[in-house]
């Protein structure tokens, strides 16, 4: 089982700290290429969370059509998600490819301790 750390912007952990975002998106990155379900995910560092799943997609249209978007942004229309995707990810970036990992808490939504401490 792997940890990584993984830096989520403030309006979204706080929507996956109330559990109402599961889903977190990103562009397809080398350093995201070996997780697994079942790996730890340390969110902004602080807070524990599993990899339940991942989904790999060509492009963030293919991943909208696979997902549930309420998953991913649970406070956007979904006719503005892909459109707010690809404000995050220029066209560069979503050509690497998307990944979707679904994730769920450790354990109560605290700052977890890191691996050695």
């Amino acid at each position: 089982m792997k940890t990584k750390v993984l830096w989520i912007r403030d309006e979204y952990l706080r929507q996956i700290l109330e559990g109402r975002k599961t889903v977190e998106v990103r562009v397809a990155y080398s350093n995201l290429a070996g997780l697994q379900p079942g790996d730890r995910l340390l969110l902004n560092d602080r807070y524990a969370y599993r990899i339940r799943r991942i989904g790999r997609y060509p492009d963030f249209a293919a991943l909208l059509a696979a997902e549930d978007p309420a998953a991913i942004a649970p406070d956007l229309p979904v006719e503005d998600l892909l459109p707010a995707l690809r404000s995050i990810y220029p066209a560069e970036k979503e050509a690497i490819g998307v990944v979707a990992l679904e994730i769920e808490p450790e354990g109560p939504s605290e700052p977890a301790q890191r691996p050695g401490n």
